[in-house]
């Protein structure tokens, strides 16, 4: 799982692959410039894991670029807490009043599987590599969840508004 250190150098390149295939590329003079683009994921205890498909692209160009862009996206969270039980709402409810969440985290979780387990949204958010803050202010006023990216060149915030709508409501508005 990604947070074991038994299988830590397998979900990425380590720092001693990167360097080896850099120097059979003949680009050894780049370590530096691949390191500050492609460096920085952690698993286990491990942090020195390189991000395989830019590495991989970088190889094939011979230049830094954003490869990483358009491979995944927050879909899987919306999903989740659109279509979550009103249990998931409202353990964000706990979020929201400042406190803090102790849940059990399905570390092997099968992504089309996760609709289909209560605790799906929590594993998700572990392995998008998230710190989820609540009602913090923010601009002109407060967000009610926002699941902020540890790495922000690499991951997008997720801004979560929740709104109650009474049952004699037709629409929010």
């Amino acid at each position: 799982t990604t947070t074991s250190d038994k299988y830590a150098a397998c979900f990425g390149f380590t720092e001693e692959e990167v360097l080896s295939a850099l120097n059979e590329f003949n680009l050894s003079d780049q370590g530096g410039k691949v390191k500050d683009w492609y460096d920085g994921f952690t698993f286990g205890a491990r942090g020195d894991i390189y991000n395989p498909w830019s590495v991989i692209n970088f190889l094939d160009k011979r230049k830094v670029g954003a490869y990483w862009e358009n491979t995944s996206s927050n879909s899987l969270v919306e999903r989740l807490l659109r279509r979550g039980s009103a249990a998931v709402k409202k353990t964000f409810e706990v979020l929201l009043d400042g406190e803090v969440l102790n849940m059990e985290i399905d570390e092997q979780i099968v992504y089309d599987q996760q609709p289909k387990k209560k605790n799906a949204v929590w594993s998700l958010l572990l392995a998008g590599r998230y710190v989820v803050a609540s009602n913090r202010e923010s601009g002109f006023g407060r967000y009610d969840v926002m699941p902020d990216p540890r790495n922000v060149s690499e991951d997008d915030a997720v801004i979560i508004e929740f709104k109650v709508q009474d049952e004699d409501e037709k629409e929010l508005f």
